[in-house]
């Protein structure tokens, strides 16, 4: 045993006795993994675009968080998740629109 132990997600969730909190925490830890991973991706495709030697990597991040950000409105929709991403990153309408996202009908 370390220093200090982090306590399981699944047990928190699971603890609790009420649906409804049980979804909304899902929801919120969702929201919070998903915010944070889009906007790491962006940040720091713009922070190493033109650095010499890595520089080529800045463009693929801020495609890979585009496309991650693109994906996952359609569960906004749903009200599954909510975002909170980099304000550039939401009007960046050229690079958004490059993106082909394709909505899959289920049958």
């Amino acid at each position: 045993m370390g220093m200090f132990t982090l306590p399981n997600p699944a047990d928190i969730v699971a603890s609790v006795k009420d649906d409804a909190l049980k979804r909304q925490a899902v929801q919120v830890g969702l929201s919070v993994g998903y915010s944070q991973y889009i906007t790491g991706l962006y940040e720091l495709g713009k922070a190493i675009q033109g650095k010499r030697f890595i520089g080529f990597l800045g463009p693929i991040f801020i495609k890979m968080a585009a496309s991650c950000f693109c994906l996952l409105q359609f569960q906004t929709t749903e009200k599954l998740v909510y975002f909170g991403v980099s304000k550039e990153l939401m009007e960046d309408k050229a690079l958004l629109d490059s993106i082909y996202v394709e909505e899959i009908q289920q049958k």
